[in-house]
């Protein structure tokens, strides 16, 4: 009588995700054997891809398995376990973590499974194949060939064979198998199933599992002294509903080569990265770790397939009380603590960390975790400031969505303070950006007119309100942020054609004046105008002779005056950058032009007090200098205020008193 018949495609195709691969059934093979007390365990790996081209022991390019055989000694298919596999869903060996449900991902992706169990203690030998046509009343049962070598010990061999069309299918160019690499087959195995050989190891039973490639020959092995010597950490963790749930760090942390092995598990098995959750921990090359956390909480929650869990990654919910964001909050407070006690240079790993972090994004130093603080240094940079930003992007959307009250808190007020400050830092910190940008057009001797144009200020602006975010102006001076009105080539041309002003040959057409005209009021208004004019040369303007560039100058000069007479404008600062070289600095100090201070070469400046017009003329290099050296000036005081500068100093005055 078929007790399975009608539900087995069913559970499989519903119950079992698409997403396993062999590795999950090799994985649920050898769980199997382990949990049937087996101690001995042999993989045969096969593959049918054509080797032609190289030798019986020389592989010259990656193969795949299609079938494969796991061997073991455990008790084998006794009548119990035969009885239990015949039940979905069974209680039997539940305690030891088993779900009832792994020989159904067994049929996602292999279409028939074959067993044979020879059993010593009744001398006989029971088989039957597993399939989506399995009848529980089709097994075969019958006692040992006299003619054959008595049975002495179980032996249980399952076979797996035929990929389903979910896998391999060659009329789709479907092939979802994996390689047949002993190596990295080895890792995994060995990485999947270290939580149930360490539980075994400590109960003193050594398990053996032998990985072989049955074409090569070649086969590499897993036993109890790759299992690492755990020590253990427990913690407590209260859940949505006021209730503790105990959870366990099995670690290991010894000298070797950097690498960190971290694990979250479920029914004595590893089922993800600490990484795949948010948790991204890395350690000094000259340390190496293995991290598993165990928990009840974990084993509940944990899929049928045992590659994910049920957990939420911040929320929570009536049956997941619990979020990644708590455990991992937690987990990061004791890995903190392990570091520190392991990792001499902790605190200083922390710091340079931080420092990296404030130097790249001080805005957000006020929004990182304190648990990500006492981590830094062991943390991936990118996923700490990511979360940082995220906060800040919060914070920033409640601020926003608060607005309009007629009566703020004083946590509200400090929290828009706080707000408007790191605004202001992110601010100062793009600026940065700019600065870099414009050093390479410098260095490369940038000659499009438009690329050097729109790093001050965008091209063809006709724009009645145009501040701070739309210009780059602060890299003449910081006053010239914000103002009322701006004008660029459109409205300049317009004025010079009125007054019959043109370009003469000073210039060929590549080194037209590239002219931005900024109005600190609109200049519909003619009362008190006043404005800048900037001329900005192509950074290959150091070729051109001395003479020509003074002869811009006097250009430069015409211009202002025209505009200032056009636009009734009482003020006019005016701007020249260009290359400055020592003997157009001498013709400047000669037609009476000052040289003011600056961080790399001089400033000229001449103020023609007839026409009340300032002229400045500047070296592209001192322009970035002055504008890095003003910069750098809010960032040193946006360090020394900020909230890390604090934590430092009193990291340091802890690993002073200690």
């Amino acid at each position: 009588m078929s007790q399975m018949l009608a539900e087995i495609k069913r559970i499989v195709n519903e119950d079992v995700s698409i997403r396993i691969t062999q590795n999950e059934v090799l994985y649920e093979a050898i769980t199997n054997a382990i949990h049937a007390n087996a101690t001995r365990i042999t993989c045969l790996l096969q593959s049918f891809d054509n080797t032609v081209g190289a030798d019986d022991t020389n592989i010259f390019f990656s193969r795949k398995v299609d079938n494969f055989t796991v061997i073991d000694n455990g008790d084998g298919l006794n009548q119990t376990n035969y009885e239990s596999f015949c039940k979905y869903r069974t209680e039997h060996k539940k305690m030891m973590g088993c779900k009832g449900i792994g020989r159904f991902i067994f049929l996602k992706v292999y279409k028939n499974v074959q067993y044979k169990s020879s059993l010593a203690k009744k001398k006989e030998v029971r088989s039957f194949i597993f399939n989506f046509d399995f009848d529980t009343d089709n097994i075969h049962t019958a006692l040992a060939d006299p003619n054959d070598a008595p049975i002495s010990v179980n032996e249980t061999v399952t076979s797996f064979e035929g990929l389903t069309l979910a896998y391999l299918e060659d009329k789709k160019n479907l092939d979802r198998r994996i390689d047949l690499d002993l190596e990295v087959i080895r890792k995994n195995v060995l990485i999947h199933l270290i939580p149930t050989l360490y539980f075994y190891k400590k109960k003193g039973v050594g398990i053996n599992i032998d990985l072989k490639d049955t074409k090569t020959g070649k086969t590499l092995s897993i036993t109890a002294t790759d299992v690492p010597d755990f020590s253990d950490k427990k913690f407590v963790i209260r859940d949505k509903g006021g209730n503790q749930q105990n959870f366990t760090l099995h670690y290991q942390i010894v000298e070797g080569n950097g690498h960190v092995y971290a694990y979250y598990c479920g029914d004595s098995r590893t089922v993800c990265e600490f990484a795949d959750k948010d948790f991204k921990i890395t350690l000094p090359n000259n340390i190496s770790g293995f991290l598993l956390l165990e928990a009840e909480y974990l084993n509940e929650h944990v899929n049928n397939e045992r590659n994910d869990f049920d957990i939420f990654p911040v929320r929570t919910d009536v049956y997941s009380t619990i979020s990644w964001e708590m455990i991992n909050t937690e987990l990061k407070h004791l890995m903190a603590e392990l570091i520190k006690n392991i990792v001499p240079e902790a605190l200083a790993i922390n710091r340079e960390k931080l420092e990296e972090i404030q130097e790249e994004r001080p805005y957000l130093i006020e929004y990182i975790e304190d648990q990500d603080i006492d981590l830094a240094g062991f943390l991936d940079k990118r996923h700490i400031i990511d979360k940082a930003k995220k906060k800040f992007d919060i914070a920033k959307e409640k601020l926003l969505a608060g607005a309009g009250k007629d009566i703020y808190t004083e946590k509200e007020l400090a929290d828009a303070i706080q707000i408007a400050q790191n605004e202001l830092v992110s601010y100062i910190c793009d600026r940065v950006q700019v600065i870099d940008r414009l050093k390479a057009l410098v260095n490369k001797k940038e000659r499009v007119e438009s690329i050097i144009h729109n790093l001050f200020m965008k091209q063809y602006t006709d724009d009645n309100y145009f501040s701070v975010g739309k210009n780059n102006l602060w890299l003449l001076d910081d006053r010239f942020t914000s103002y009322s009105y701006a004008a660029s080539d459109r409205r300049i041309k317009e004025v010079l054609a009125e007054l019959g002003e043109e370009s003469d040959d000073i210039d060929n057409a590549g080194d037209k004046p590239d002219l931005s005209l900024f109005f600190s009021h609109n200049p519909i208004n003619p009362k008190s105008l006043k404005s800048v004019l900037v001329e900005i040369k192509s950074f290959d303007f150091s070729t051109k002779p001395d003479r020509k560039k003074h002869q811009g100058i006097q250009q430069l000069v015409d211009y202002v005056k025209a505009f200032k007479k056009k636009e009734n404008i009482e003020e006019i600062w005016a701007y020249l950058i260009t290359d400055v070289d020592d003997k157009l600095a001498e013709r400047l100090r000669n037609d009476d032009y000052t040289p003011l201070f600056s961080t790399v070469a001089p400033i000229f400046h001449r103020f023609y007090k007839d026409l009340n017009i300032s002229i400045y003329v500047i070296d592209a290099k001192t322009l970035i200098s002055d504008a890095e050296s003003r910069n750098r000036v809010f960032l040193d005081i946006i360090r020394k205020k900020s909230r890390l500068n604090d934590l430092l100093s009193t990291q340091v005055s802890e690993q002073k008193e200690s």
